[in-house]
């Protein structure tokens, strides 16, 4: 009666559902005295029960129905029927040991439709020692578990490392015990150790009333760990692999731009429970989950060494997977270049591409030595327009020919990832011609007709042509000429332009130009000139009336104030109608042209005609002239744009250059030696220099030249005078 109650009060509450049909036969729950096998379903009818125990006599049952005006009957063992309420338990049903049936009718409430369900009830006998289930915590049973067989065999793999059984007796009374430990029906053992290979569990059951011992063997077979240290894939995030990946090969290589100053990895290994590590350039290994990415692994300019380790399961199976990852170099410098001859100007930088050699004469051929900032570059040459050729590094080239004058060397360098850069070197062989290839005179004509292999002339003039200029053209851009009248002393020729005129005698003049080659070699040629006689003895000279003395009113202390009473009183410069010279003033263009052709006592030549400039009509009439006999003597050649800017200030550069060049003077060198010589422009520094090595131009205070600066008519007056003293001189 106490277990008849309290599975009463264990039972739910019933469930109200919206009213049923009157045919409905359908149950919702069931609850019985025992294991229920299968589980409860609305579609099962017949079912087995498991009770728990011999010592227990007692089952029940209770049905749920939707409808509460359902009939509902049980029996027992094919007994009399009775009526149990809906979701009301029948109270305790004794049950025989051994099978019992347990039967339930359904009939619906408009009594048109029954059902039945059957329960067979097993009361365990107190000398069953059988299991009637039993569970492994890993693997499964093999083959699967029936209580009647009492061998089986569990596979687990190499993690499991320990493993539990849970039986279920048949009889719950029964006792048991697994590997000598006592077993509880329906609760896990303890958990039981395993090595690799086979494990052997037993269970052995008593029954309750001790008469039958029943043993099942469980053999639980723990594999081995894996060896396999195999990928299955690898890859790199920033290119592909050379060969294609093969879990078989473990040498790849790769290649990345300049650019790319990292990668990652993802391995992959074959096995699930092989470690892997990851390595760069011998650095630290990094420990890297299998099928996930690597940290960023940095790259150097070059060849890197990727390493991927993979260790197997055992421990002890360890495979390494190489990566050959080459990142290619942008490096297409030149550390370093020498020549067999002259020396590099400027002196060699990396970063400087340009380059000019002097050569003497006697030097035919060349060689250089290329080194290279980055080995894996490659270096080529070039003479001329010619092909390239390929050279090896810090090797000399073979001997490369050298014409006079200038030659063009190109050196390439080409980066491991194709950038290139050329290292241009201009070459100038000194020349050693010192020849003319043309010369006219003012007057006559020489005899015989010019070659430039002719070396001595005569020309015969008449008394009236009391002067004459030379105009030699030299042969070489670099040779120089000079001029000597009568075995005076050497002055200064300018190629293609007209000497300054040269007195002649009567009777026989020697005039002598001297060409000096590039590279110091020199030729003389002769013109013998022969000035006809006067028919009768010129008149003795008027002599002149003694020069008045010269002032201005705004000179006096003036740094130039000697020097610009010289120049009055020689007569090629004058002050202004109020008495004043007004020495800071600055120069026009065409007021410079005036006073040079003036100071030098130049003749137009009436054969030349006149030159018009696009401003001609700017240039006062004063200064036509002059300004024509300048650009005839080669002195002015106006701008690119055909003008002539007669009224703009000339500049300290500007002037130096014409003086310059009415005596055919430049320097061989560049490099004026003035503070501010970068402000100097290039075509105007060999004037300059040459200007300052005669005395002719000075700098205005802390060696400075002030180039562009516009010169004043004290400074015009000075450097003309110096020039007129220097021609004196030479």
């Amino acid at each position: 009666m106490t277990i008849f109650l309290l599975v009463c009060l264990l039972l739910p509450l019933p469930i109200r559902h919206a009213a049923a049909a009157g045919n409905d036969v359908s149950v919702q729950a069931v609850s019985v005295g025992g294991e229920l096998y299968p589980s409860f379903s609305n579609n099962v009818s017949d079912y087995e029960v498991y009770m728990d125990k011999s010592s227990n006599p007692n089952s029940h049952i209770a049905l749920l129905v939707n409808d509460n005006q359902t009939k509902l009957e049980y029996r027992v063992n094919s007994g009399t029927w009775n009526s149990i309420g809906n979701w009301v338990s029948s109270g305790n049903l004794f049950m025989n040991p051994g099978q019992n049936l347990i039967e339930a009718k359904i009939t619906s409430a408009d009594q048109t439709a029954t059902r039945m369900i059957s329960f067979h009830v097993h009361r365990p006998l107190p000398n069953d020692s059988s299991v009637r289930k039993l569970t492994v915590s890993e693997g499964a049973l093999s083959p699967g578990f029936d209580s009647a067989n009492t061998s089986y065999t569990v596979n687990v793999p190499y993690t499991t490392s320990s493993i539990a059984l849970t039986p279920t007796f048949t009889d719950g009374d029964a006792s048991a015990t697994i590997n000598g430990l006592a077993a509880i029906s329906g609760q896990a053992s303890d958990a039981i150790n395993l090595n690799v290979g086979s494990n052997y569990v037993s269970i052995m059951a008593t029954s309750a009333d001790g008469s039958t011992v029943t043993t099942y063997t469980v053999n639980v077979i723990r594999a081995a760990a894996s060896t396999n240290a195999d990928l299955s894939q690898l890859n790199l995030s920033v290119a592909s692999l050379l060969p294609l990946f093969s879990s078989g090969t473990t040498s790849y290589a790769a290649e990345v731009a300049n650019s790319v100053s990292s990668t990652t990895v993802t391995p992959t290994s074959a096995e699930a429970h092989a470690t892997i590590q990851v390595s760069v350039n011998g650095g630290n290994p990094e420990a890297v989950i299998s099928g996930t990415a690597s940290s960023n692994l940095p790259l150097a300019v070059g060849d890197n060494l990727i390493k991927v380790q993979v260790t197997a399961q055992d421990g002890s199976t360890v495979k390494t997977y190489s990566i050959s990852l080459h990142r290619r170099s942008s490096n297409a410098d030149l550390s370093g270049l020498s020549l067999s001859a002259g020396s590099l100007a400027p002196s060699f930088d990396s970063a400087t591409t340009e380059y000019d050699v002097q050569v003497p004469s006697t030097a035919s051929d060349v060689t250089f030595k290329p080194k290279l900032a980055d080995s894996l570059a490659k270096v080529e040459w070039q003479s001329g327009s010619g092909s390239y050729i390929s050279l090896a590094d810090n090797t000399d080239s073979p001997g490369i020919p050298l014409q006079e004058g200038l030659n063009i060397l190109h050196i390439k360098v080409t980066a491991d990832d194709g950038n290139a850069k050329i290292y241009t070197i201009r070459i100038e062989r000194q020349s050693s011609n010192a020849k003319l290839s043309s010369l006219t005179l003012s007057s006559g004509t020489v005899d015989p007709a010019f070659d430039e292999n002719t070396f001595t002339y005569n020309t015969s003039v008449a008394y009236t042509v009391d002067s004459i200029t030379l105009n030699p053209v030299v042969a070489e851009s670099h040779a120089a000429a000079e001029m000597s009248l009568n075995h005076g002393a050497y002055a200064s020729l300018a190629s293609g332009v007209d000497s300054v005129p040269l007195n002649l005698n009567q009777g026989s003049n020697t005039i002598q130009i001297k060409v000096t080659a590039q590279s110091g070699a020199e030729q003389i040629y002769s013109i013998i000139v022969n000035r006809g006689y006067a028919p009768t003895s010129p008149p003795a000279p008027t002599p002149n009336p003694p020069a008045q003395p010269v002032s201005f009113n705004d000179t006096a202390g003036h740094w130039a104030e000697k020097l610009i009473i010289d120049g009055a009183e020689q007569g090629w410069i004058s002050g202004f109608p109020d008495g004043s010279f007004r020495p800071d003033q600055q120069v026009t263009r065409e007021d410079f042209a005036v006073i040079v052709t003036k100071a030098l006592g130049l003749h137009a030549d009436t054969q030349a005609g006149s030159h018009t400039f696009s401003d001609q009509a700017d240039i006062a009439p004063y200064a036509v002239d002059a300004i024509n006999l300048a650009y005839q003597k080669g002195l002015i050649t106006g701008y690119e744009d055909g003008s002539f800017r007669p009224n703009a200030e000339i500049t300290r550069m500007e002037m130096a250059v014409i003086l310059m060049r009415t005596v055919g003077e430049q320097a061989a060198t560049a490099s004026t030696g003035f503070a501010d010589d970068s402000h100097i422009a290039s075509w105007a520094k060999p004037f300059v220099k040459a200007a300052r090595d005669a005395g002719i131009a000075n700098g205005r205070g802390t060696n400075r030249f002030t180039p562009l600066a516009a010169a004043t008519r004290a400074e015009a007056v000075t450097m003309v005078l110096h020039l007129l003293e220097y021609n004196k001189s030479h």
